[in-house]
This record gives structure tokens, sequence and C-alpha cells, in this order.
């Protein structure tokens, strides 16, 4: 079918895509490692584009009753039938495609793998949450809005964009829609809120939903717990210590801190969250509507700022139209506390291109190390987790060929692969740090 352009029916490509893997051959131990990544990223980006075909065949069969008249019973019944899935996964998948029918753009662009799967539900999720706020010309625009943003962002940031779209579509008024929304996520978290217990055998299995203040409060606890379990197993270089997963640390100081609480008396106000309020120089005039940020980006309703404000320690980081951070405080050889705060405003995390890990478990990385002369100062500093440190951490003596980190002139970093792994060595960054305009 190669130089064929015309199009063909679906059934007609799946059953030829079908026919096609019946023959792939499964001796592949000749591959060079450069083959191998090619076909992980083809194979990838084929999978993504027959199961947005699958969400948007699967959508068009319900809406058309087909397994009703043809089966007698509906879609999700069908569906655990013909492929062994249980009721909840089903239900899942059912719920998905509806979702990508009901966005036909956006179903259509996953289809032809303009964007993935994942950013796909994302998308759809923004939407969904948008829909009651906008007429059908500015749902229309949003669609399209998110997948031009699509290009640059990944599922967890289209899925907390819905700002920046209503800044595009609803300018006037995207402050106000934009505090209405957060307040009614806020009042929904509070309703959904549950804590389950499942005992099987020794272990307690447990699940359930918290407040998005609360549980990063929570989170932040635990991580620096962890932390300093892994610190002390480092320095107590044990050969027979057992090696523990981030998980399990997690877990022990979860452990840890049920132990602590059983021995003390709680004390009112102790424990207080520290607050970074962001806030350009208009807004800072203007009100607090999304202006606050938990660890992970997500932003915060003005009620939900002003009640941690009520009894917490407040850091202002006033940023300038670039939203660059205009003053970290003086410059020391240790990150001082001013510094960190700085370096989490701006970095958000990890910024190894790809990596997804949470400040709280991120070290700061002097980019031109002390040793060298390199200033304690935010122009010479980046977060990386412990992984992505020891990757781009230069030796006294470069001997090795490895990954480089840089502040580019825009003053947010730039990691510079291997040659090994790209020749021409071009920069590569972190995609929460694409420029705003990269769509």
């Amino acid at each position: 079918m190669e130089g064929n352009t015309a199009l063909i029916p679906a059934g007609t490509a799946l059953a030829e895509i079908e026919r096609v893997l019946d023959h792939v051959d499964a001796d592949r131990a000749g591959l060079d490692d450069r083959t191998r990544l090619e076909w992980v990223r083809i194979a990838r980006r084929v999978r993504g584009r027959v199961e947005a075909l699958a969400g948007l065949l699967v959508s068009e069969a319900d809406r058309a009753r087909a397994s009703e008249s043809t089966a007698g019973t509906p879609m999700t019944s069908w569906l655990g039938m013909q492929e062994n899935l249980s009721r909840r996964e089903a239900a899942g998948a059912l719920h998905q495609a509806r979702s990508l029918g009901e966005h036909r753009a956006v179903g259509e662009a996953a289809a032809s793998g303009r964007v993935g799967t994942g950013q796909a539900r994302a998308i759809a999720r923004v939407l969904d949450d948008l829909s009651a706020q906008l007429d059908a010309g500015q749902r229309t625009e949003a669609e399209k809005v998110l997948l031009g943003l699509a290009g640059h962002l990944d599922a967890d940031q289209l899925a907390r964009s819905a700002s920046r779209v209503l800044e595009q579509v609803t300018p006037a008024r995207a402050d106000e829609l934009l505090e209405q929304r957060l307040q009614r996520e806020v009042e929904a978290a509070h309703r959904q809120r549950s804590l389950r217990f499942f005992r099987e055998g020794a272990s307690v299995r447990f699940d359930g939903s918290l407040p998005r203040v609360e549980a990063e409060q929570w989170m932040a606890v635990l991580d620096a717990h962890g932390e300093a379990l892994r610190r002390s197993a480092i320095e107590a270089r044990d050969p027979l210590a057992e090696a523990t997963s981030p998980q399990q640390r997690r877990a022990d100081a979860l452990i840890a801190l049920i132990r602590s609480a059983g021995k003390t008396k709680p004390v009112p106000g102790a424990g207080t969250p520290t607050v970074i309020v962001t806030l350009d120089y208009e807004r800072l005039r203007a009100d607090a509507a999304g202006a606050g940020l938990v660890s992970d980006g997500e932003q915060l309703s003005a009620g939900e700022l002003r009640r941690l404000c009520c009894d917490a320690g407040l850091v202002p980081a006033v940023l300038g139209t670039a939203s660059e951070v205009l003053d970290v405080g003086r410059t020391a050889r240790l990150v001082t506390p001013a510094i960190r705060t700085a370096l989490v405003q701006r970095d958000g995390g990890c910024t190894f291109p790809g990596c997804d890990a949470r400040p709280t478990v991120c070290e700061a990385h002097h980019v031109v190390p002390w040793w060298a002369g390199g200033v304690t100062a935010l122009s010479n500093l980046t977060l990386l987790c412990h992984h992505h440190h020891a990757l781009v951490e230069p030796a006294r003596y470069a001997i090795r060929d490895q990954w480089q980190v840089r502040i580019a002139e825009d003053g947010l970093p730039e990691f510079t692969p291997p040659a090994r792994q790209d020749p021409h060595r071009r920069p590569l960054r972190h995609r929460r740090h694409a420029p705003p305009d990269a769509a």
C-alpha cells in the first residue's frame, strides 16, 4: 500500500496492521542500541494511535447502541465478554472512549499521532471542567488552545493548564472564572474525602482521598522523614543494610510518625506549613485568585490560600514580567532557605528532561562546582533528584562522556546529552521550562 494516499476504512487498516504483526520476526538479538530505541519510539507511537482509534470506535458503537441491537447487552458488558475485562475495567474503558467521542478534534488528533493518549485524556478532562463556564464558541476555541499547548506540554502539565486556556479564551473574565473553578474543586475534594482500610493477612492496605492542601502537607512531612532515613542509611554504610525503595522509605516514615504520635501530646499550631505565594506585579495589586502554588505546581483557590495564611510561614516570591525571581538574598557557600525557596519557585522539581521528582526529594546542584570557584547563587544552581544529580555531577578530572547542565541566557537550566547519545549534543530542557509560545 506504500505510495497510495487514498483513505481506507478503519476496519481494513486494523486488519492489515494485525496481519503484519503476525509476521514480526521475534529474533532481535543483533540490533544496535540506537535501532532498539527507535523501534521503541515507533511502537509506542503506533500503540497510541491504535488506542485512540479504538476509543473512537468504542464511542461510536456505544452512541449507535450497537451492542444492544446485536448482543442485547450494554457496551460495558460486551467489552467484558470480548476481552475478559472486569466491570471496573470495562466501565473505565467506556468512560475514556466517550470522552474522546465528545471531543472529536481531540480524538482525531490522538488517532493521527499529533497528541498522545495521555495528553488527549488530560485535554478532555480540562474541557469537561471548563464546559459549564464557556459557550459553544469558546469551548471550540479552548479545544484548539489545548491542542496547541500539547506540542510542548505533557499530560500532567496539560491537566493544570486551565488558567492558560481561560486567559486566551476569556481574557476579561479569566481570573473570575479561574477562582470559581478552583472553589468548585475545593468543595468537591472536601465532599470526596475518605480513608478505607483492608486487612489482608499480616498487612493492612488502605486507600482514600484527601483535600489537596492537607495531602500536600502530609506528603511533604513523609518525604522529609524518608529523606532523613535515606541519608542515615548512606552515612551508616552498613553492607548488610536492606536496600529500600522510595515507596518503602515513605512507608517507614509513616510508621515513624504513627509511633511518634502515639508517644506525644498534640500541640496546637505545631508543624505549620510554609506557603510560597507567587504573584506577578499587576496581580499583586489586584487580587489573589490562583496565586498560591503547592509543591507540584497545582494552583490554590483564594479561599484555600487565605486559610493557609492564617497559620503559616509566608515566603513572598514577587515575579517580574518574565516570571523571573527578582531577589534571592545574598550569595553564600551553602544553599540558604531563601535561595532554596527561589529554586523551588523557578524549577518546580527535578529539572532533568522527563523527570517528575518533586522538590522535596531534590538536591540543589552547583552547575559550576564550589571547588571549581562556583558561587552559591540562583544563576549557578538547579534542582536535581538523587539519580540525576549523580548523572550530571562533574568529576574533578573530566574523563567520561556524560550529561552536562548549564543555566541558559534566560536564566533556566538546560542539559546537553553525551556525544554517544547525540553526536550534535543539542541542548534539552524539561517541559515545564518550555517557552510560553512554543506551541
